[in-house]
């Protein structure tokens, strides 16, 4: 019995641990979160397929330096990058739901 609350315990704490990508304030870092993570951010409104491009994008070319770096990523349109809205935080680039607005760069 005991070794089973224990095993919970443990796991239950691996669990919450190992989504460091998500923050407690709503703060998602783009440079580590899940596909699952960053189409799961209120009111971004991301597709699971844009998800899932952002993550293999960063896989493939690192870590994003810059919120424009998101503008590369096959899919992305000016209107989802608004709602991802990635600013620097920490030395990373991360959706943060109280940070100020920005305008996407124009393509002109």
């Amino acid at each position: 019995m005991k070794k089973t609350l224990l095993l919970l315990s443990l796991a239950a704490f691996l669990v919450l641990g190992l989504s460091s990508a998500v923050f407690a304030s709503g703060v998602v870092d783009l440079n580590k979160a899940s596909a699952e993570e960053i189409a799961g951010i209120e009111g971004a409104d991301i597709s699971a397929d844009l998800a899932k491009a952002i993550v293999d994008y960063r896989a493939k070319n690192g870590p994003f330096k810059s919120g424009d770096d998101l503008l590369k990523v096959p899919g992305m349109s000016n209107e989802a990058w608004q709602r991802l809205n990635p600013v620097e935080k920490d030395g990373s680039i991360v959706h943060d739901p109280d940070a100020e607005m920005t305008l996407a760069p124009s393509k002109c």
